[in-house]
């Protein structure tokens, strides 16, 4: 079943010694229910539309994933209390990444619903923060 949404998201960095930085986006696309699991898609308009980012996030309440492809190409597997390897497209290459997720909380309403995911980062190897992201969907015209 798949039906149009307003999406909201929330990404939250935290690093020793420093400021929590927040980035908030909002945008409209779809939720697509099967199973378990529900996947929310959605576009990040870019200045130039070569730049635009489509991000699929299958949300669940132990394991997740979020694509991003486009202007920018990511994929980030998680699993609750477990390390998972993921990848990262720069212009100087392929990065892996690995997540390890603290906490997942994935709630849902008839027309609404919330998926939370916090897990330290790292690149190559080197840790770059604690990541929550938080997204955030309302069904129609609510």
């Amino acid at each position: 079943m798949q039906s149009q949404v307003k999406v909201k998201m929330k990404t939250t960095i935290r690093q020793p010694n420093e400021e929590p930085e927040v980035y908030e986006l909002w945008s409209t696309g779809s939720l697509i229910k099967k199973g378990d699991h529900a996947y929310l898609k959605y576009e990040e308009v870019q200045g130039q539309e070569d730049k635009n980012i489509k991000t699929t996030v299958k949300m669940g309440k132990n394991e997740a994933l979020v694509l991003r492809s486009g202007g920018l190409n990511m994929r980030l597997p998680f699993r609750l209390n477990a390390t998972q390897n993921g990848s990262y497209e720069s212009e100087y290459g392929t990065l892996m990444v690995t997540t390890s997720t603290q906490h997942m909380a994935y709630e849902k309403n008839e027309h609404d619903g919330r998926f939370v995911v916090q897990y330290d980062l790292n690149v190559s190897g080197e840790p770059v923060g604690e990541y929550t992201l938080e997204f955030h969907y309302t069904e129609g015209s609510q």
